[in-house]
């Protein structure tokens, strides 16, 4: 019973976790457009304020990686543990950098697969790459899987642990109500948006209809 609680309390900390990080993803897309544009923008598919893909993309990551040293290639950096200094740092680097590699792949994967959905099978992009050198199918670019790559490497390196040491704080029964809440509201603005889309063409928007661009 122990485990099952101990599973079940970390599943929360994920899902509270995919919520925060998403909403702080549509914050930062829309003060980094409202600082492009001078507007704002309404960003994503939800009406909601929040881009799950940030989300989906940091709780993705941490599953198949996990942080850069305590996970998939934490034998690897224990190895470096008696090293001399200089091959230490050298090594630990190389470690770093094929960890940011590795990252790289589920966003953007998620990204062409999302990408492709909306833009192709909806008629309806949410982002549009086509103005980069380097894209695909206007889903994907390599500016963007390099940011993401640093992004994550970065904030599985800093941010992950105080963060979910943060959830794994908030009382439980306070952790379950807020998750269970925040996932009905977000399955059925995902239902509203979605009829919305196929009736009327384009996603229901807080903003007035705007093209997205990324």
């Amino acid at each position: 019973m122990k485990a099952i609680s101990a599973r079940m309390e970390s599943a929360y900390n994920l899902a509270l976790l995919f919520y925060l990080l998403s909403f702080f993803g549509w914050c930062g897309e829309t003060i980094f457009f409202l600082n492009m544009w001078g507007r704002i923008l309404d960003r994503g598919f939800l009406t909601l304020p929040l881009c799950t893909i940030y989300g989906s993309t940091v709780i993705l990551t941490y599953v198949l990686f996990g942080t850069p040293q305590d996970g998939r290639l934490r034998s690897l950096f224990q190895r470096t543990a008696d090293l001399p200094a200089e091959r230490r740092v050298c090594l630990k680097i190389l470690l770093y950098l094929l960890y940011f590699l590795l990252v790289m792949i589920p966003p953007t994967a998620l990204e062409l697969f999302v990408g492709v959905i909306f833009s192709r099978g909806l008629n309806n992009p949410l982002w549009d790459y086509g103005y980069h050198t380097f894209q695909l199918c206007g889903s994907i670019c390599v500016s963007q899987t390099l940011l993401w790559g640093l992004l994550l490497t970065v904030g599985m390196s800093l941010l992950w642990k105080p963060l979910y040491t943060l959830a794994d704080r908030v009382p439980t029964r306070v952790k379950q109500k807020v998750v269970r809440i925040l996932t009905v509201l977000v399955v059925l603005d995902f239902i509203v948006n979605f009829i919305f889309l196929l009736t009327h063409g384009h996603a229901l928007h807080l903003y007035g209809i705007e093209k997205n661009v990324f």
